[in-house]
């Protein structure tokens, strides 16, 4: 009996969309392992087959030489690109039978369908100020949601406009437009083109494109110095209840919109053109009495001014952490698995802190200690202000290390102290000896999840690391649950684990982390060749 489809499913099911300025999308890229020695981080990024497309619809695949990040002064904007694929099978089978495939025109066909039975339902919706006002009606979007016909190629704009009781925030006949979607036309594949076997031209696909990164609010905030807006973005109305409301205590933190760098000061009521989209596919078949639904979504926020660093903390890592159990990964794991993830871990966290000025952040938030946080003994090192936290009276500072003060050569001592010590121990080798020299450091060092600690507020914190960072709610930042217990279990096996005498003759640790192997073979290559550069 010939296979069906039993089900269909949207690739990706969660993205990022970036705003940016200009009409060109962004290039596609990977990160991989820096080959470079001289590199800050422990990745790079590197161009993968992107799609081009074509004024038909369809798409054009192609393999940038360089990645552009910019036109000019206009940022490029991420413009994700989704797929729809099937679980078919035989009727009646057991789904652990079905297998995934590619949805086209032609596996539609056979099935006596074709695109214009798929629709694909959006709906895009901007709730800041809803939601910091608790007021619904400043919720803006696509009202009612949009609805496009899998055979229609067309380029459609997501107007946001106000719904509910007037007055609204967006007048009537005017609108923020919210980005637009595009379903591809499908190509035939090309067996002999270079992309063939890593490209599928023939699957049913569309792009999600973001807003510009355009601001917009009443008249009055022209009024600013500079200007809250351009002039054409300034038609909201300013009676709906944004301009001119209050920090409502209802969203932390409470100081992340337009007039709130004033204390006590009102919204200058802007709002910008980001949004939160809802992506559903439906399928109608012949002889099939109830449609198949898919759905995804997309979230369009700013621009990622460092592509090439990776956070310690990703979304990925937050979805694990709402269905991972430490304990049950850890047990799946061989020794060289465990390594690895922790070698990962803090290359992540390597490249977060080569991006963080240490200095400024621990001027703005660091928290005077007292009392059993004070060490007796001073760190006799150059931090200023010796009894805030990391300085040299902090009970946490290792007393190993000493910090060189403030000059012409090196204006930003802590964080230059902090790349160098995270940088080392993003290897393996070096981490265990770190735990070997300072037993107890890691777990006492490394802040839980969700933890706050006495007198910690948003805006003042310990040197618990991640140190002086905040998460979305103004609390500190952690690592999420799973990746504390991976680490701690991690870290109680190396002190488990018997440690080489130093200085004594063994064999080349083999759990140097790959990149860093990398890295000094490349050193050593060029020592070789006698090259000027190195």
């Amino acid at each position: 009996m010939a296979d069906v489809i039993q089900s269909i499913f949207i690739d990706p099911p969660i993205a990022i969309a970036r705003v940016g300025g200009s009409t060109v999308p962004q290039d596609a890229y990977l990160w991989v392992e820096s080959p470079d020695p001289r590199s800050d981080g422990e990745t790079t990024i590197v161009p993968t087959w992107s799609l081009e497309i074509l004024p038909d619809g369809s798409v054009s695949p192609s393999l940038p030489t360089e990645l552009r990040f910019r036109d000019g002064s206009l940022i490029r904007p991420v413009c994700p690109f989704f797929e729809l694929w099937a679980l078919v099978g035989a009727a009646g089978s057991d789904p652990g039978s079905w297998r995934e495939t590619p949805l086209t025109p032609a596996l539609l066909s056979a099935q006596g369908a074709s695109e214009s039975d798929l629709t694909l339902r959006i709906d895009a919706h901007n709730l800041k100020a809803a939601r910091r006002t608790g007021n619904p009606a400043l919720g803006f979007g696509t009202t009612p949601p949009i609805d496009i016909t899998g055979n229609d190629h067309g380029f459609h704009v997501l107007f946001g406009t106000s719904g509910g009781p007037n007055p609204r925030m967006i007048p009537p006949g005017r609108s923020i437009p919210l980005g637009s979607v595009q379903i591809m036309l499908s190509r035939p594949n090309q067996p002999n083109a270079p992309w063939s076997g890593i490209v599928d031209t023939e699957i049913i696909r569309w792009r999600f494109t973001p807003g510009r990164g355009r601001f917009f609010g009443p008249p009055q905030a022209l009024q600013t110095s500079p200007p809250a807006v351009e002039a054409a973005n300034a038609f909201l109305n300013a009676n709906a209840g944004w301009f001119g409301a209050k920090e409502s205590g209802v969203v932390e933190p409470a100081d992340t919109y337009d007039g709130a760098e004033v204390t006590g000061a009102r919204s200058l009521g802007v709002v910008d053109d980001t949004c939160e989209a809802r992506m559903v596919a439906t399928l109608t078949l012949p002889n099939v009495a109830a449609p198949l639904v898919a759905f995804a979504n997309v979230f369009a926020g700013p621009p990622d001014f460092a592509p090439d660093r990776r956070p310690f903390l990703s979304l990925a890592d937050e979805l694990n952490d709402r269905e991972a159990d430490a304990a049950a990964r850890s047990a799946a794991m061989t020794a060289v698995d465990r390594d690895a993830w922790v070698a990962d871990l803090f290359e992540r966290v390597y490249e977060t802190v080569s991006l963080l000025n240490l200095d400024h952040y621990r001027s703005a938030r660091a928290l005077t200690l007292a009392g059993k946080r004070l060490a007796v003994q001073l760190v006799d090192d150059h931090v200023p202000a010796p009894t805030r936290a990391m300085g040299g009276r902090d009970a946490l500072r290792n007393p190993r290390y000493t910090v060189e003060a403030a000059s012409a050569n090196e204006p930003l001592p802590l964080s230059t102290h902090a790349r160098r010590q995270h940088r080392a121990i993003a290897d393996v080798q070096n981490l265990r000896d770190f735990i070997a020299l300072n037993p107890g450091r890691i777990e006492s060092l490394v802040r839980a999840p969700f933890e706050i600690e006495s007198g910690e507020t948003p805006s003042l914190t310990t040197m618990r690391m991640p140190p002086f960072m905040r998460q979305s709610n103004a609390q500190p930042l952690t690592i999420s649950s799973w990746q504390h217990d991976l680490l701690m279990q991690w870290v109680a096996e190396a002190n488990a684990a018997p440690q080489a005498v130093a200085g004594a003759p063994g064999p080349v640790p083999s759990d140097v982390a790959s990149a860093a192997d990398t890295r000094r073979a490349a050193v050593l290559a060029r020592l070789d060749t006698g090259s000027s550069t190195a």
